[in-house]
């Protein structure tokens, strides 16, 4: 059955992005490797987690932090942080490492847009943007951004914004359109935008408006059924004082599982959303991420007990990127905090990836070392890491030529 455009569909879907052309004719349903992005804003400290650099007189290591082991993967334990442990204990064979990425600014926004693009200059897609715009078979959420940064240019029409209030689901349901307004005059507003829908179609120079017409309805149409066959639903959750990042990765996993979505993005501020950003009370970080571990517990295990549209475990399909756009110099200053550092580290899970990997290193200076992009090994002739490596690595492992976004090549050893 048709669902016909009334004035809250009409303006939601135009005020959401969705209302954009799309695809009219898709390939057959093949599986597709999708991408979980999880950004934790405001640059972590790399050597509370990632890199066991003991020893070293310019590194400031915590006291009370030890080398950890998990399937031969290296990483820094702490009793502060047992998620962690925990974490890398269950999953470290589905884990790769990336060490002494350089993202050469130290400011934010720079950083952010260099980490998600590869460039800090404006105009270029982000990486899940890109990936998501090739999709064959997810139209309608392809790009579902729950929080953080999204930064797109010819790709916009695939990146739909929830919304860290859960704007969109407000205008979807017409709560956001709706308020103080009678029901005589929301009837005549319905009225009046179902005229003008049929009235564009008609005259329309060709068929292809007219086209599109019918496939914006065909979208609500399935988005509405969704939501009644399945209970999908779009809105965020708090758990306490910040959002609860298991239960929008649970919504971007629904979205995967039906065909919907093939890359999600969601932000962590930390605890509180005291954000990352830690010049001083550089413990903080300790919260962040045993708060972030335990929610990544919680998403593997919602990830490992769902089956993908193909019939395959999702987990099969599906790749986790977990990034921060800096990292933080390795001495403590004096406000007991660290200050911002232009290395970081990426995080790689899942469908893929070779596990149980660590590539790439810090030297003593806390600088990046150069790395054999084929076997991973440090070399003086290797290659620093770069976020363009990153972004290469995840466009090869989508099925994308690297060389249409990035002159950066991937990073071959992390691609099983």
């Amino acid at each position: 059955m048709a669902l016909s455009l009334d004035r809250r569909a009409f303006l939601a879907l135009a005020g959401s992005g969705l209302l954009v052309p799309a695809p009219l004719v898709h390939a057959a349903s093949l599986s597709e490797r999708k991408f979980l992005f999880l950004h934790c804003e405001g640059g972590w400290d790399i050597l509370k987690v990632f890199v066991p650099l003991f020893g070293v007189s310019g590194v400031q290591m915590d006291e009370t932090a030890t080398l950890g082991t998990a399937r031969g993967l290296p990483f820094v334990h702490d009793d502060a942080r047992p998620s962690v442990t925990t974490f890398f204990e269950k999953y470290a064979n589905r884990c790769c490492i990336l060490n002494g990425m350089e993202v050469q600014s130290v400011t934010h926004e720079r950083c952010r847009r260099i980490l998600l693009t590869g460039s800090g200059e404006s105009g270029r897609d982000d990486w899940p943007s890109f990936i998501a715009a090739r999709s064959k078979t997810c139209d309608l959420l392809s790009h579902l951004v729950m929080s953080g940064t999204a930064y797109t240019n010819l790709h916009t029409a695939s990146v739909v914004r929830v919304g860290d209030n859960g704007q969109l689901p407000a205008l979807i349901n017409g709560n956001a359109l709706s308020a103080g307004m009678s029901a005589e005059l929301s009837a005549l507003s319905d009225d009046w935008v179902r005229q003008r829908a049929a009235a564009h179609a008609a005259a329309a120079p060709d068929d292809r408006t007219a086209q599109f017409t019918t496939a914006y309805a065909d979208m609500l149409d399935r988005l509405v059924s969704l939501e009644q066959s399945t209970g999908l639903s779009l809105s965020t959750e708090s758990e306490g004082c910040n959002r609860d990042l298991a239960s929008d990765a649970a919504v971007v996993l629904t979205c995967m599982e039906q065909g919907l979505t093939r890359c999600g993005m969601l932000r962590s501020e930390g605890v509180c959303n005291f954000g990352w950003d830690t010049h001083s009370d550089n413990d903080l970080q300790d919260r962040h991420y045993e708060a972030f571990f335990g929610y990544l517990n919680e998403i593997m295990t919602d990830l490992d007990s769902r089956t993908a549209p193909s019939g395959a475990p999702l987990a099969d399909e599906v790749t986790i990127v977990v990034v921060s756009e800096m990292g933080r110099h390795p001495q403590i200053n004096a406000s007991q905090g660290r200050d911002h550092w232009t290395y970081t580290s990426a995080l790689l899970i899942g469908s893929g990836i070779h596990g149980g990997l660590v590539i790439g290193a810090m030297d003593e200076n806390f600088l990046g070392l150069p790395v054999d992009l084929s076997t991973g090994e440090l070399t003086e002739h290797g290659t620093t890491l770069t976020p363009g490596n990153l972004g290469a690595t995840l466009l090869a492992l989508a099925d994308i030529d690297p060389a249409e976004h990035t002159d950066d090549q991937p990073i071959q050893v992390v691609i099983a």
